[in-house]
C-alpha cells in the first residue's frame, strides 16, 4: 500500500500531492470516518490549529470540509503552536486534534498531523486505516463538488448545533482556546519563580509562537528583545528560528541579555543561547532539567529518555550525576512512548524537542523555555555556568545520497569499515548510521574527541557506502 503518513504526520509542498485541495478533502473524510469508528454513539469533536504559512487557511478549509462531511464538529483555534493541541484536547475533551504545519521546513512546505484525545500522535493503526480509506477514495472518485458556503460551511456556536443538519458537522471559531493555553503555561510554574529581572532575546521564527511567546514572557515579568516576530506567510523559518541562531546570538551579546531562545515554526522546539552567545541545544537543556529535578527529588525513577542522536557527552554527564538514560530511536513519538512505559517525567531530543511529562505529553518549546528560564532566575548564575558541567563531544554528520535503501547488513564493505572505525574510537566515541525517514539519504554520524579525525573516518565510511551502489 502507498504511504501517506511519514514519521511526523503528512508533509510536502503545499498544493502538490498529497496536499492538493481534493486530496486534503478526502484525508479529512477518511480521518472523520476513523474517528467515528473509534467513538461510536458520540458526536466527535476535533480542534485544528495552524502556523503562519500562507497555505494554512486553504488547507484548513479543505480539511474541515472533509471532516464535517462525516458529521465531525470542527473547532478552529487559529494560529497556535503544535503543543497547544495536546493541552486543549485533554482539557476540553476533544476526541482529536490536528495541526497544519511543516514545523522547521521552509514556507512552501506544509503538513498535517493528528493528535488523540490523550494529547499524543495518532497510533500507527489509525493512520493505516486513514491511508486505506484515502487511497480508495482518491482512486475511485472524481473531485468532490464544492458545496456552497450557506449549505456546507457553517460558523456557529455550540448552542446552535440543534439547528444544523445532524449529518454534517459544524465549524466553530474558538479564539478563546489561546487564552486557556496561555494560562496553563503560566500555572505550570506554580507561582514560585516568575521571571522578573531577566532580559531575554526571543526569536519567534515568524511562526506559531510570534504572539503567544512574547505575551507569556511579559506576563511572567521578563524583559524581552524580539526578533523574527512579523510573519507574512512566506518568511517562517527563513534565516531565523531554532535552525539559524547566529542573529539571535548577536542580539543576545549586543543587548547584554541573560539568554536567548529560538523556536521553530510550529513551536514544539526551543534552542537556547547563553549570555556569551554560545548555542545550547536540547542535550544541554535535558541535562540541566534532569539535574534540577533530581535535586528536588522529582525525577521519577531517576530516569531520562533520550534518542540515539543524543551526544555522548550528555550520556556521560548524566551518568556522572547518577541519572539513568533510556535510549530510543529518533523521533518524539518514540520518546513519548518510552516515557509512558517506564514512568519517566523527562525526555527529549538534541533538536530542542523536550517533553516535560509532569505537565504535557508532547514537546513544547515555550513550556521548556519558561522552565529553563525559571531555573536560571532561581540560581542567580549565568546560563553558561549552569550547563558547563556538560562537555559535548565533537560531532560530524554526513548525508550520503543513495539510489535505494538497501538493508545495512547487506552492505558488506561499508559494514566492515564501520566496525573498524568503532573499534578505533572505542569508549571515547561512537558511530551511528541510519537511513533518513523522509529523503533518499544514508546519514553517517560520528562522535569523538578529535574533530579532524572524525571527518576523515566519516568520509571513509561514506566512500565505502557509495562503493556499494
Amino acid at each position: 500500500m502507498r504511504k501517506l503518513f511519514g514519521t511526523d504526520g503528512i508533509r510536502g509542498l503545499a498544493g502538490k500531492s498529497p496536499l492538493t485541495s481534493r486530496e486534503i478533502f478526502y484525508l479529512g473524510k477518511a480521518a472523520g470516518t476513523v474517528l467515528n469508528q473509534h467513538f461510536p454513539g458520540q458526536k466527535s469533536k476535533i480542534v485544528i490549529v495552524r502556523d503562519t504559512r500562507a497555505s494554512g487557511q486553504k488547507i484548513l478549509r479543505s480539511l474541515e470540509e472533509g471532516l464535517r462531511s462525516t458529521g465531525v464538529d470542527v473547532f478552529d483555534g487559529g494560529v497556535m503552536n503544535t503543543p497547544s493541541v495536546s493541552y486543549i484536547v485533554q482539557t476540553h475533551r476533544f476526541q482529536s486534534g490536528a495541526v497544519i504545519s511543516a514545523s522547521h521546513n521552509p514556507a512552501e512546505f506544509n503538513g498535517i498531523k493528528f493528535f488523540t484525545a490523550h494529547g499524543v500522535k495518532w497510533p500507527d493503526v489509525w493512520e493505516e486505516k486513514v491511508e486505506d480509506l484515502f487511497f480508495k477514495s482518491v482512486i475511485a472518485r472524481s473531485p468532490p463538488r464544492r458545496a456552497t458556503k450557506q449549505s456546507h460551511y457553517v460558523i456557529a456556536s455550540p448552542s446552535s448545533r440543534a439547528r444544523n443538519d445532524k449529518q454534517t458537522g459544524i465549524l466553530i471559531e474558538a479564539p478563546s482556546l489561546t487564552d486557556d493555553y496561555e494560562d496553563f503555561l503560566i500555572e505550570t510554574l506554580d507561582g514560585q519563580a516568575y521571571l522578573t529581572g531577566l532580559k531575554v532575546a526571543v526569536d519567534c521564527a515568524n511562526g506559531a509562537n510570534y504572539l503567544i511567546a512574547p505575551q507569556v514572557l511579559k506576563r511572567l515579568g521578563a524583559e524581552t528583545v524580539l526578533i523574527s516576530h512579523h510573519p507574512d506567510g512566506k518568511n517562517i523559518n527563513f534565516n531565523c528560528g531554532s535552525l539559524h541562531t547566529r542573529k539571535l546570538a548577536r542580539v543576545v551579546r549586543s543587548n547584554r541579555c541573560d539568554a536567548g531562545i529560538a523556536f521553530d515554526g510550529d513551536g514544539d522546539r526551543v534552542i537556547f543561547i547563553d549570555e556569551k552567545g554560545q548555542e545550547r541545544d536540547g542535550d544541554f537543556l535535558i541535562a540541566l532539567l534532569a539535574k534540577v529535578l533530581k535535586l528536588k527529588k522529582e525525577l521519577k525513577g531517576n530516569l531520562v529518555v533520550i534518542t540515539v542522536m543524543a551526544n555522548l557527552g550528555l550520556k556521560k554527564a548524566l551518568r556522572k550525576f547518577g541519572i539513568r538514560a533510556f535510549v530510543t530511536p529518533v523521533g518524539d513519538r518514540h520518546v513519548a512512548l518510552a516515557m509512558k512505559k517506564y514512568g519517566s517525567v523527562l525526555g527529549g531530543e538534541q533538536s530542542g524537542h523536550i517533553i516535560l511529562g509532569r505537565h504535557l505529553s508532547t514537546g513544547d518549546g515555550l513550556l521548556t523555555a519558561i522552565h529553563v528560564l525559571s531555573v536560571l532566575r532561581e540560581s542567580g548564575l549565568p546560563l553558561s555556568k549552569l550547563v558547563g558541567w556538560v562537555k559535548k563531544y565533537p560531532q560530524v554528520l554526513l548525508n550520503v545520497p543513495v539510489q535505494e535503501k538497501k538493508p545495512l547488513e547487506s552492505l558488506n564493505g561499508a559494514s566492515r569499515k564501520i566496525e573498524q572505525v568503532k573499534k578505533t574510537l572505542g569508549d571515547n566515541g561512537r558511530v551511528f548510521v541510519r537511513y533518513s525517514g523522509t529523503e533518499p539519504l544514508l546519514r553517517v554520524m560520528l562522535e569523538g574527541p578529535d574533530q579532524k579525525k572524525l571527518a576523515e573516518y566519516a568520509q571513509d565510511i561514506a566512500d565505502a557506502i557509495l562503493a556499494e551502489f
